[in-house]
């Protein structure tokens, strides 16, 4: 374990060795380059002990590699070349895509034509909602006042950021209109059952209290069935995937046309 003394040295003095195993040592340099800024003294001795503690572990078992290893197991210079050489392409990769980044972009004319393409394997029965709901203390100051704009339509749409502070200090909201969510999901956080007649495609105006709180929700929109890209985290799985496929297709047509060059100059000899 080392001492705070060593550990906070004075830069002016000359760097310390503050551990030593074998022939590998660890500076004082080197251990508050390592520090991140604004730790107490005392969470600073801690961290610096952790990785003293780590490096000489470290360096025992790196010792016993070098000494017990034969030099043919010791050769990974073809490794090296290896991974350097993937290294070196993948950052070419990001060079060429950030030099365009529009060739990726993906509109949502995109995301309903990828999902139409999809198999029906990918199709699930679960009853999805676009709902608005606020779940509000029924001595808040603002009750009448939320409960106004949020059962117009008009004014709901209209006056979002109004109901947004008024919602503040709120215990739990959603006023997205863009949102699907999965029915049982709503459910659960409004802690009731909700009936949907899925013949009656108006809007769904729901006040219910339980207990100290009442809930005001709104049903937008109601599926028995959805595709992948109909809840957020999927439509930018759907979005994330349609993008590496650009890319692939991106980096497969520039590798083409380097090689017809090359064979054109005579750099490719098979």
């Amino acid at each position: 374990m080392i001492l705070l003394t060593v550990f906070i040295a004075c830069n002016s003095r000359k760097d310390r060795v503050i551990a030593q195993v074998y022939h590998y040592k660890l500076y004082n340099s080197e251990l508050n380059a390592l520090m991140p800024v604004g730790l107490s003294v005392e969470d600073s001795i801690t961290l610096a002990n952790d990785y003293v503690d780590r490096w000489i572990k470290e360096k025992l078992i790196l010792h016993e590699a070098e000494k017990k290893l034969t030099p043919f197991e010791k050769d990974f210079e073809k490794e090296m070349s290896n991974y350097r050489n993937i290294l070196l392409i993948n950052k070419y990769y990001e060079k060429i895509w950030n030099s365009d980044s529009s060739h990726f972009n993906i509109t949502n004319e995109d995301i309903a034509e990828f999902s139409h393409s999809l198999d029906n394997r990918y199709t699930v029965e679960k009853e999805i909602v676009r709902a608005n709901y606020v779940k509000l203390p029924n001595t808040s100051n603002h009750f009448s006042k939320v409960r106004e704009i949020f059962f117009d339509d008009d004014l709901r749409d209209e006056r979002k950021q109004e109901l947004s502070e008024l919602l503040g200090d709120t215990i739990e909201y959603l006023i997205d209109d863009d949102a699907w969510l999965y029915l049982d999901d709503l459910q659960n956080e409004v802690a009731f059952e909700i009936s949907i007649d899925e013949s009656n495609k108006m809007i769904q105006h729901i006040e219910k209290t339980i207990g100290d709180n009442t809930i005001f929700l709104v049903i937008l929109d109601y599926r028995s069935q959805r595709s992948v890209n109909e809840t957020n985290e999927e439509r930018a799985a759907a979005e994330m995937l349609l993008i590496n496929q650009r890319k692939s297709q991106f980096v497969n047509s520039y590798i083409e046309k380097l090689y017809e060059k090359a064979l054109k100059d005579g750099k490719i000899v098979q």
